[in-house]
């Protein structure tokens, strides 16, 4: 160390004790110095930037600051900057703030930093961080403002220079803020919703560090493990299941990977009322920058409710399936005796079939009467013989057909009938067309069904024409 260097240093150590600031015949007396070379030793400094000297009165005071070489913070500063003169005149520029401001050299260049052309400058604050980073202050403030139609956040903060003429100068460094205020109030938005979401919440939530050490845990997770958080924090999550299940939770952590972000599964616990249950845990990883995990955020719910509902809901599966395998081979048995039946039904049908064709094309006139007179059922032999249709047939009485039968000679017949009853006469039966035919009658009276019916079969006779012939009269 030489001697000027060491003189140096003891001016800068005075100064340190003295922030008021000192004159030069000050100085070169308490170091005991001539004022001459005080005061070459001081314009070094202040070209060195380690001093700064103001003005006041008629003498010269030199404050201890840390003035930036023009040089030095140019090659070295990241930030856009704007240097300014003495007179507060721009007199550099870097290519980040042309970037920033969206300008070109020629409109800031020359002019005095409260008069450039932008709207930003015409804030006073920017010329007052000037002047004073000019005098050696340090001075920050932020700004909002329309730039290339965009809402910005800039920060600018004024830093003392000196030029390697050792003129003073200030620097105006900006920083533009715009994406990290935007990000920083989604960050509180965040931050609000998950603090509302922790609230709410009802299931069980657990902040685990990479080792599985509990971090966190709420309110609904705290009342399940009957501990505090802060008691809780630093537990392994492990130690809040049995022993014989964590074989489990470990066999989760391999399945989570970057690709696979979160595992889950159902795990047995013990309540507190020492009964076994079950919960469901879906254990989410946190990666860092490096793709390592930092943390896990767990999130659980007690599904023993659902468990057992499961349980019956499968056994009741099983039971139902078995009850309808019984009633399957009920409904089977069922089917293949009324298969039976209808096969039975179809024989009976075509016996019934058979003996309504029988019926309808018996020789003979066949007529069945209920107890009122009313004919109920004609065959086919009965519709020709007499001129009606059997529909028609079944409109009338039996005074229509045999007008020899009035309504009290009906009534005494069924007076005394009885079922099997039987009788054969010679009676009359009257055509649709009015003619009047001679017939021999079959009567019988039946029951079916707990009802009396009066059977009449009818055979017309024979008539003689006026040769002598015999004849069987016309159904025309």
């Amino acid at each position: 160390m030489t001697g000027q260097s060491g003189e140096m240093i003891q001016i800068k150590e005075l100064l340190k004790r003295n922030p008021r600031g000192m004159s030069i015949t000050e100085i070169s007396s308490a170091l005991h110095l001539h004022r001459n070379t005080a005061a070459k030793y001081l314009d070094t400094l202040k070209l060195r930037g380690d001093v700064d000297r103001k003005e006041i009165g008629t003498a010269r005071n030199y404050f201890l600051v840390q003035r930036i070489p023009v040089s030095s913070l140019l090659a070295y500063w990241p930030a856009p900057l704007i240097i300014c003169d003495l007179r507060l005149n721009t007199v550099m520029v870097t290519e980040g703030i042309l970037s920033l401001l969206g300008c070109s050299l020629d409109v800031m260049y020359g002019v005095l930093i409260d008069e450039i052309p932008i709207s930003l400058f015409k804030d006073p604050r920017i010329r007052e961080i000037c002047h004073n980073a000019v005098q050696g202050e340090t001075e920050t403030h932020t700004f909002r403002a329309t730039i290339r139609k965009k809402e910005m956040r800039i920060r600018i903060q004024g830093i003392p220079v000196v030029f390697d003429t050792g003129r003073d100068g200030a620097a105006l460094a900006f920083f533009d803020e715009t994406g990290h205020q935007s990000t920083s109030r989604e960050l509180d938005l965040l931050k609000q919703q998950y603090a509302a979401l922790k609230t709410g919440q009802r299931e069980y939530i657990a902040h685990l560090d990479n080792k599985l050490r509990i971090t966190y845990i709420n309110a609904p997770f705290a009342t399940r493990t009957q501990r505090s958080g802060k008691q809780a924090e630093g537990l392994p999550f492990t130690s809040l299941f049995p022993a014989q299940i964590l074989h489990e939770i470990e066999e989760l952590l391999p399945e989570i990977t970057i690709a696979s972000q979160s595992a889950s599964a159902d795990l047995m616990m013990i309540r507190n009322d020492g009964t076994v249950g079950r919960e469901q845990w879906d254990l989410r990883a946190i990666f860092d920058e490096q793709g390592g995990i930092a943390a896990y955020h767990a999130t659980g719910r007690d599904i023993t409710e659902l468990y057992r509902c499961r349980e019956q809901l499968e056994q009741y599966h099983k039971n139902f399936e078995e009850l309808i395998e019984d009633r399957t081979r009920s409904l089977q048995e069922a089917n293949r005796m009324l298969m039976a039946t209808i096969r039975e039904k179809e024989e009976l049908e075509r016996e019934l079939l058979f003996i309504q064709f029988a019926f309808d094309h018996a020789s003979d006139s066949i007529l069945i009467l209920n107890e009122e007179g009313r004919i109920i059922r004609a065959n086919q032999t009965a519709s020709t013989l007499l001129g009606y249709t059997t529909e028609e047939l079944q409109a009338l009485h039996v005074e229509t057909i045999n007008p020899s039968i009035t309504k009290s000679i009906w009534k005494e017949m069924w007076v005394d009938g009885y079922p099997g009853k039987r009788m054969r006469t010679r009676s009359i039966h009257r055509m649709r067309n009015g003619r009047i035919l001679h017939v021999d009658v079959s009567r019988t009276f039946v029951r079916f069904l707990d009802q009396m019916y009066f059977c009449s079969i009818a055979r017309p006779l024979e008539e003689k024409d006026g040769n002598g012939d015999q004849t069987i009269p016309s159904h025309s």
